[in-house]
């Protein structure tokens, strides 16, 4: 019981962190890392070529992930494996769509202009609540999706953590340097990734078996 009650006043604490950074992001750092990143993208011609209409590819990602998986953990019930492996999939299966419409649903409640169509179409940049469902960019869905499923893999392999954790790294820095996300966009998918996996955890309960 004491664990638990600590472990709750560590979320409150770190939860409250986050939301100050965020804050704090969106207040002095988002507006001036985006326009020194569309600066130099427009210096070079090529990257800023390559980086104008990158598809976004990531409903397909989460279909054709939720799909596999599902697929996948079903045929290791069929062959009687409730281990870690299957476990794992469950986690991850659910995770998956929670985290796509979890963000999509927020990118709609705050409706924030982008950081691309403020800079190239001068849109002013604001919070447009429940009103902007196409264009929302807060939080970040990518990192979102992919940080819940970066820490269904930490659960269930922690000797995974460095690899998983420098390849989220890498795609929030991806994310700001094209310039299709605000710092404080990427923090918060990350956060809400995070949270929503933790969170799915225990709903359904963590099992541990060595089948």
């Amino acid at each position: 019981m004491l664990l638990k009650i600590k472990s709750g006043y560590f979320a409150v604490i770190l939860s409250l962190i986050v939301f100050l950074v965020i804050a704090g992001c969106i207040q002095f750092l988002d507006r001036e890392i985006a326009e020194r990143v569309m600066r130099f993208l427009q210096s070079v011609h090529t990257l800023h070529k390559a980086t104008e209409n990158i598809p976004d590819l990531l409903p397909y990602l989460v279909g054709a992930g939720t799909v596999l998986t599902w697929v996948i953990y079903f045929y290791r019930l069929s062959k009687k494996k409730y281990g870690i492996k299957t476990q794992f999939l469950f986690l991850s299966a659910t995770a998956l769509p929670a985290a796509y419409v979890l963000k999509s649903f927020f990118q709609f409640a705050f409706g924030r202009t982008s950081a691309r169509t403020w800079l190239i179409l001068k849109i002013p940049h604001s919070f447009n609540w429940f009103k902007d469902f196409a264009n929302g960019c807060f939080p970040s869905g990518h990192m979102t999706v992919f940080a819940a499923f970066g820490t269904a893999i930490l659960i269930y392999y922690p000797q995974r953590r460095k690899p998983v954790l420098i390849l989220l790294t890498l795609l929030g820095t991806a994310l700001i340097a094209t310039d299709y996300h605000f710092l404080s966009d990427v923090i918060a998918g990350a956060y809400l990734g995070v949270t929503t996996t933790y969170s799915l955890l225990f709903l359904i309960g963590k099992r541990r078996t060595t089948n």
